[in-house]
C-alpha cells in the first residue's frame, strides 16, 4: 500500500467528494419523487460529472495510478466521503515516459486552439460561439497545462519535447492543418471549445491552486501566453498564403501548358511550405505574458 503525496490527495479528494455530492443529490431527488421532472437538478448533477470527469483526467496527467481514482470515485458513488491520511492499494508509481507522452498530446491540443482561433477569426464572423468564451477556456486550458507542468517538474529537454511538433515549428504543423478546414468544419470545432462550460474547465485549475500550485508556477512553465500562441499561428497562416502567391508562375510569356507544368514542380518540391524560422524559434522561449489569474471563487 503506499499513500498518495499531497497533490495526489487534494485531486483524488476532490474526485471522490464530486461522485459523493452527486451521489447525495440524486438519494434526495428519489426520495422526492424529482429526479426525472428538475431540469435544474439534472442540469447541476451533468455539471457535477464532467467537472468529477476533468479532475480524473488532471490527476492521471499528474501521475495519480488510474486504480486509485477509480476506488476513489466508488468509493463517493457508495457515500462516503474522503478521509484525511486515506491510504491506497497498489503501488503508486507512473512510468515518467508515459506522462511525458500524455502532455504532449495535450500541450499539441493547446496549440490546435491556437490555430483553430487564427483560422477562425481570419475569416471573419462565421456565426460560431462568443469569441470572448473561446479565448477564456483556451486561458484555462493553458494555466492547467502549466500546472501539471510544473507538478511534474520538466526539464528543458522535457518541456521542449512536449512542445514540438516534428522538425517544423508547431504554428506551423498547426496552421498546415487548419488552413484547408472548410468553415462548417471550422465552427463546429470552434464551438467545441466555446461551448466549454466554466465550472467545468475551471474545476482542476481550483484544485491544483488550493494543492500549493500558484499562477506564477503555471506561467513559468509556459514558454508563450495564450495571444502570443494565437499572433504565430496567424502569422504562419499569413506567410504561407504569400509565399504560396509568391511562388506562382504568372509569364504572360508561357503558355499554358508550360506554367502548370513549372507550378506543378514548385508545388511537388514542398517549395511553397512556409520553412521554419529563426526568429519564430526565438518565439517559442520568450517570457510569457499569461492572462488575469483565476478567481479561486469564480463558477463552482
Amino acid at each position: 500500500m503506499d499513500a498518495p503525496t499531497l497533490l495526489q490527495a487534494h485531486l483524488l479528494k476532490a474526485v471522490q467528494n464530486l461522485a459523493y455530492d452527486n451521489h447525495q443529490l440524486q438519494a434526495r431527488a428519489r426520495a422526492t419523487g424529482q429526479a426525472d421532472t428538475s431540469p435544474e437538478l439534472l442540469r447541476t448533477l451533468e455539471i457535477g460529472e464532467r467537472s468529477r470527469e476533468q479532475l480524473e483526467a488532471t490527476a492521471v496527467a499528474i501521475g495519480v495510478p488510474k486504480a486509485w481514482i477509480d476506488y476513489a470515485r466508488a468509493a463517493g458513488q457508495r457515500g462516503a466521503l474522503w478521509q484525511p491520511g486515506q491510504v491506497m492499494l497498489g503501488s503508486g508509481h507512473v512510468p515518467r515516459h508515459t506522462l511525458i507522452a500524455a502532455l504532449s498530446r495535450e500541450m499539441h491540443g493547446l496549440q490546435d486552439m491556437a490555430g483553430v482561433h487564427a483560422a477562425y477569426t481570419g475569416r471573419g464572423d462565421l456565426g460560431g460561439g462568443p469569441v470572448a468564451e473561446f479565448r477564456r477556456v483556451m486561458g484555462m486550458t493553458w494555466q492547467r497545462l502549466g500546472a501539471v507542468s510544473h507538478a511534474l517538474t520538466l526539464s528543458e529537454e522535457e518541456r521542449h519535447q512536449v512542445w514540438q511538433r516534428g522538425r517544423q515549428h508547431w504554428s506551423t504543423v498547426v496552421a498546415a492543418q487548419v488552413r484547408d478546414y472548410p468553415d462548417q468544419e471550422l465552427v463546429r470545432r470552434w464551438n467545441q471549445v466555446a461551448g466549454m462550460e466554466f465550472p467545468v474547465v475551471a474545476a482542476p485549475i481550483l484544485v491544483l491552486q488550493w494543492a500549493g500550485i500558484t499562477h506564477e508556477d503555471s506561467a513559468a512553465q509556459m514558454p508563450i501566453s495564450p495571444d502570443r500562441m494565437v499572433e504565430l499561428a496567424a502569422t504562419a497562416l499569413t506567410e504561407h498564403t504569400q509565399d504560396a502567391e509568391r511562388l506562382t508562375v504568372t509569364d504572360p510569356g508561357r503558355d499554358h501548358d508550360t506554367a502548370t507544368a513549372i507550378n506543378a514542380a514548385i508545388d511537388a518540391a514542398g517549395l511553397t511550405a512556409l520553412p521554419g524560422k529563426a526568429d519564430l524559434a526565438e518565439e517559442a522561449v520568450e517570457p510569457a505574458h499569461p492572462p488575469r489569474e483565476l478567481d479561486a471563487g469564480r463558477g463552482l
